[in-house]
């Protein structure tokens, strides 16, 4: 655990991260699930922070982005579509009952649908 988990969850957040890979997803989909992984692996295996440009560059290098991908997205992240498209994914989890991150959501063809947190 984090030594000072709360200021990092609490005061810092986790909004740049969101953005970052909400516009990846948005336009390099192929790295989303490396980059998530890479996003919990730094934080929480390697106690190492993943809220500034420099955390987050490493974090999508280990994902294996390249540069011109990685900048792409930092400048994709500051635009109003991919602070929209955050805001309604948000939104659908929050209906959905999500109250935490991770959250997923898992159904079988269509049915059956089952939240897991943590």
């Amino acid at each position: 655990m984090k030594a000072d988990s709360f200021r990092l969850i609490g005061m810092i957040g986790s909004l740049q991260q969101q953005r970052f890979a909400t516009a990846v997803l948005q336009s390099h989909p192929q790295y989303i699930e490396h980059l998530v992984r890479s996003f919990f692996m730094r934080s929480w295996s390697e106690d190492k922070d993943v809220h500034t440009v420099d955390d987050i560059t490493a974090v999508a290098k280990s994902a294996g982005m390249n540069e011109k991908e990685i900048e792409d997205c930092f400048a994709a992240m500051k635009t109003d579509t991919v602070k929209s498209l955050l805001k309604d994914v948000t939104e659908e989890a929050a209906e959905r009952g999500a109250f935490g991150a991770p959250t997923t959501f898992w159904h079988e063809n269509g049915e059956n649908e089952q939240m897991f947190w943590g």
